[in-house]
């Protein structure tokens, strides 16, 4: 399942293996109260957990729907954590839709350049191979994942970040309008007002870079189509690559980030069922750094 997160402090985690049953016990050194909510009664019964398998491999084990493929990226984590001997470090982050019951998420990486300043050169090759070759290059956004709730079957559907770096300009649009058909006409409304504040703020930020940040957008599926406030979440995170002038010894710019801004855009057009566009590849910003490699 896909988790909106915000940052709250550091912990250490270890892992332990039954060997009788096989399940693996996750645990912080200190006990941790993280959602300041109650949750809904459906996350209180439903549990999530690790089990070792007799040949070694760790499976999730759940009672219920799980992402197979955020199964597959933490099980590898199990599995590295069971190599050690010592508590591993982690950043913990709370869900911000652990209060929704059938949580829809849309996950979309913004701008046209991806690495930061001080990537190294394999990395910087390898993030601009992966927006040349996505819808990165022409509309300034790709599909990093999606998780919609499907009324009609009551499962979900996922869509992961390989489908998102294939995908054209077309398929981009179509799975955006999916979601949008979803979320309904007055929680969709609410994400373009936000999505359109948004860029209002960025189009000011004069200097900023925002290189491999997230748009992300949620809203739950069990609850009434609204157009109040707290009924989607849209936030932009991840800006562990983000800089501004005068921001340490980093490279300055000058204007605002027109990749992300293109990003916004192309989805506010994908959300409109009537916009048909076609698009043109866009030049990647430069820095003083690429340019001396061209």
């Amino acid at each position: 399942m896909f988790n909106l997160r915000v940052f709250i402090e550091e912990v250490e985690v270890r892992v332990s293996v039954n060997a009788s049953t096989g399940k693996i016990a996750v645990e912080t050194l200190e006990k941790i109260d993280c959602h300041k909510k109650k949750s809904s009664s459906k996350h209180e019964r439903s549990w999530t957990g690790f089990r070792q398998t007799s040949d070694g491999r760790v499976t999730v084990d759940t009672e219920k729907q799980w992402n197979p493929w955020a199964a597959e990226c933490q099980c590898k984590v199990i599995e590295r954590m069971l190599k050690k001997s010592e508590p591993t470090p982690f950043l913990l982050l709370e869900n911000v839709v652990a209060h929704y019951t059938r949580p829809c998420v849309l996950d979309l990486k913004i701008g046209t350049r991806q690495h930061g300043d001080d990537a190294s050169e394999s990395k910087r090759h390898r993030q601009l191979m992966k927006c040349r070759h996505s819808t990165s290059a022409t509309l300034g956004v790709r599909m990093v994942g999606m998780q919609m709730y499907e009324a009609e079957t009551k499962s979900y559907s996922y869509v992961e970040k390989q489908e998102g770096r294939r995908i054209d300009a077309a398929g981009f649009r179509g799975y955006v309008k999916r979601f949008v058909r979803c979320c309904g006409r007055s929680r969709a409304a609410r994400i373009r007002q936000k999505l359109q504040k948004l860029r209002s703020l960025l189009a000011e930020f004069e200097g900023y870079r925002f290189f491999s940040a997230s748009i992300l957008i949620a809203f739950d599926a069990e609850a009434a189509d609204s157009s109040s406030d707290d009924a989607v979440k849209v936030c932009i995170i991840d800006f562990a690559h983000s800089t501004f002038s005068g921001f340490f010894e980093d490279l300055a710019y000058s204007g605002a980030d027109e990749g992300c801004l293109l990003g916004i855009d192309s989805i506010v057009e994908a959300m409109d069922t009537h916009v048909v566009k076609d698009s043109t590849p866009v030049n990647y910003e430069k820095s003083s750094y690429e340019k001396t490699r061209d």
